[in-house]
């Protein structure tokens, strides 16, 4: 274990003093060392210490004390216990005294129910000593012990666990020991018990943490009268119980956010342990058994601590190991394992992933999948200006803009990272730090897009590398995307590379003011596993036994499903949901979101860029932070059409229409009395819009949406236009297949095909 210091001190002092404390502590003629205190009393020693500078404080304090002797046998005094309440209501404070075994949680419990009326705060401090050398111990000295100390902790904390979640509040502090971090002669059923309690804690730390309820482990060293008869007077008073009650304070502050971890404390000194492991090494081949033989060989390899990791998690731990097995499985041989969570640490290797190219890949998809990703990012029929990425019928149908991260994304759901030279991945431990995405037109309603990936840059942040990848998505040899995908692989970093880089898209501070705009929508139950249709299969986000293998309470938002939601936001309130307004986002993953939680969505306007950041309304929490959207000017967008609608062969045909109706447009107009509106595409965009005006005078054509409401609206392609026009193609037929769609009163489309027939004549 390695150390996190907070306060300076001498530790090694503090542990040789305690060794050498209980190594001149004499055994009796059973080889049990006696001890001149019942360590642990709530109402003695540290016990004390903890009452009165709570009380001190203003807490409403239970005094426990069984009144048993050291060894834990007999009841002795309740005086110990009235003594500390005495002294904490002499000076304004408010205890009551409780003398029931730690095996009674519930009655200590009940106790500060009925005397507060709730409970806060549980300090797991009573303990009793047994010591003796293995082979002497009985089975009831090794029981008590852990019947004390780890029975009595779960007994106590369990009574107390349900009240704390109801109240979403709660604070615990086991009591461990260096000699259960450690080991100790003499101590083997005492150091089982204590150690037990700090796995005992680590679990509920994160079990508790979504209730708000917080566990930490202290192993304190105090003066007591256990030490007088062999420490100078002096030396008791540096290590006095006082010196240990302040860190137990600060871990029981609502605002203190340390949760599952370990101190060490005593005469003024705080250290935080934390486990490290060495990158160890692969001691096996694909298909091959693991020797004796091989481990030797590798022994030195196993026990180097050099760049070592540092596991803070269960998922961690078991992640470095499924890293061992693809390696494995992929080939590779007995070697050093330089793959402790997500990837190699060699500095070099990283220089060698910097340029690599990915196969390239296609992504086809249909009207179907822009659907089901607009549903998947909160588009609804209860928005009526959503309709348009939602029904395919709809006369001006679009691509929401963030589809373009689904093409992208397949060479990361595909498996595409474990191909980057000096990188072995685990996905477990990859996280989605940031995105970046531009579109240089919008997205074809429906297409086949070619992809090309490539590794633009490996950072070190220390914790871990970001791995920088610039996909480009091509369609009919056009560029019509790019997107950055910013990759941390947890637990690679710390190997001296370089932090920053110029190919990064960054992300902007919000504006320091109140926003512009804020816009809301509560996700639903179903929202994962409605947006995983769209290609992201994680089980993460379905599977509640994943989500807590990973340390999630249930499966989790997708980061970019919360991206999608953000973005519509955006679209809706400053570009009308007009798709070609769209030019580029960016934006960085701070928490993740639970489904059925609302997002809120923040927005500054300034020019053509609008910042935001998105957060869970019941919360607070900023899920997506220092983020932005650019848009494209009004007059840019609205200049495209004109020049695009000329390259169109529809554009001939609705001339030609204009043309011959200065002759006959008064006639036709009596007879047809309607306004009909085209809309021309292009490889799945809307290129043109025409108007053919038969309701007033002699009837006009134009170039542009109608200047008043339309009677119907048709939307086809250029080509299917020129085929209905040519009689290729029956717009029936059309119709009912999905080449053609309709809007507003169709049946005044025969009446519009007959009169084009009798006097256009086209």
């Amino acid at each position: 274990m390695t150390f996190q210091t907070i306060r300076t001190g001498s530790l090694g002092e503090l542990l040789r003093l305690r060794m050498l404390l209980e190594l001149l502590q004499p055994l009796d003629n059973q080889g049990r060392r006696e001890w001149k205190l019942p360590v642990g009393a709530l109402s003695r020693g540290l016990g004390r210490a903890y009452a009165l500078a709570f009380a001190e404080r203003g807490a409403s304090v239970v005094v426990n004390d069984l009144g048993g002797d050291f060894k834990g046998l007999g009841k002795g005094s309740f005086a110990a216990a009235d003594k500390v309440v005495e002294e904490i209501r002499s000076k304004g404070g408010k205890a009551v005294a409780n003398y029931d075994s730690v095996e009674a949680g519930e009655k200590i419990v009940r106790t500060a129910l009925e005397a507060f009326g709730r409970i806060d705060v549980v300090v797991n401090n009573a303990g009793i000593l047994r010591d003796s050398s293995f082979g002497r111990i009985s089975d009831e000295d090794w029981d008590i012990i852990h019947r004390v100390h780890l029975r009595g902790s779960f007994q106590v904390t369990r009574a107390a666990w349900n009240h704390m979640k109801k109240q979403k509040f709660g604070r615990i502090v086991m009591t461990s020991s260096a000699s259960g971090i450690y080991g100790n002669f003499g101590q083997a059923s005492y150091s089982a018990a204590k150690l037990g309690l700090l796995g005992f804690s680590n679990t509920l730390a994160i079990e508790g943490k979504a209730s708000n309820i917080h566990c930490n482990t202290i192993a304190p060293t105090a003066g007591s009268r256990m030490t007088q008869t062999v420490m100078a007077e002096d030396l008791l008073k540096a290590l006095k119980p006082d010196y240990v009650a302040p860190l137990v304070l600060w871990l029981c502050h609502e605002s203190c956010e340390e949760n599952g971890s370990l101190f060490e404390v005593g005469g003024g000194w705080i250290g935080k342990l934390r486990w490290e492991r060495t990158l160890g090494a692969i001691v096996r081949q694909k298909n091959q058994p693991v020797t004796p033989e091989a481990v030797k060989a590798n022994w030195k390899k196993i026990c180097d601590f050099d760049n070592a990791t540092k596991p803070q998690s269960i998922q961690e731990s078991v992640a470095s190991l499924i890293g061992v097995v693809n390696t494995i499985d992929s080939g590779g041989g007995v070697s050093t394992n330089h793959t402790s969570h997500a990837a190699s640490t060699a500095t070099s290797e990283f220089a060698g992933a910097i340029g690599h190219k990915f196969p390239p890949f296609s992504s086809a998809y249909t009207e179907l999948e822009t659907i089901m990703y607009a549903l998947g990012v909160g588009a609804s029929v209860k928005e009526p200006k959503d309709m348009k990425f939602i029904y395919e019928g709809s006369t001006d149908f679009s691509c929401l803009p963030t589809f373009g991260v689904i093409i992208a994304q397949k060479f990361v759901i595909g498996g595409g990272l474990s191909e980057i030279p000096g990188f072995s991945v685990n996905l477990a431990k990859v996280l989605h730090g940031e995105q970046y995405l531009e579109l240089y037109k919008p997205l074809p309603r429906a297409g086949n897009l070619r992809c090309e990936a490539v590794v633009a840059d490996v950072l070190d942040k220390g914790s871990g590398s970001v791995i920088l990848v610039d996909v480009y998505s091509y369609f009919e040899e056009e560029l019509i995307c790019y997107n950055q995908f910013s990759l941390f692989l947890v637990g690679s970093g710390g190997t001296g590379g370089k932090r920053t880089s110029d190919k990064v898209k960054a992300t902007v501070a919000v504006p320091n003011r109140p926003p512009d705009a804020v816009l809301t929508d509560t996700t639903s139950l179903n929202q994962a596993a409605l947006y995983r249709l769209s290609g992201d299969w994680n089980p993460l986000h379905i599977d509640p036994n994943f989500a807590g293998f990973a340390g999630f309470d249930k499966p989790i938002l997708h980061g970019l499903c919360t991206f999608g939601f953000s973005a519509r936001h955006v679209l809706q309130k400053f570009a009308d949901n007009d798709v070609s307004r769209f030019k580029a986002i960016k934006v960085r993953f701070a928490k993740p979101v639970y489904p059925g939680q609302t997002l809120q969505t923040e927005m500054w306007k300034e020019g053509n860029r609008i910042h935001f950041q998105t957060k869970i309304q019941e919360t607070g929490d900023i899920v997506i932070s220092n983020a932005y959207v650019d848009l494209m000017p009004t007059s840019d967008t609205s200049a495209q059409t004109p020049s695009e609608g000329g390259e169109l062969q529809s554009t001939l045909v609705f001339e030609e229409i204009g043309r011959r109706l200065k002759d006959i447009g008064h006639e036709v107009a009596k007879k047809v009395n309607a306004v009909f509106e085209w809309h021309i595409t292009k490889g799945g965009n809307i290129a043109a819009k025409w108007t053919i005006d038969l309701k007033s005078g002699f009837g006009k054509v134009y170039q542009g949406p109608a200047k008043g409401p339309a009677d119907a609206t048709f939307t086809l392609s250029d080509e299917d236009f020129m085929d209905v026009v040519l009689g290729k193609l029956d717009p029936q037929k059309a119709f009912f297949s999905g080449r053609l769609k309709a809007r507003g009163n169709i049946m005044l489309s025969q009446k519009l095909q007959m009169i084009l027939k009798d006097y256009a004549k086209l």
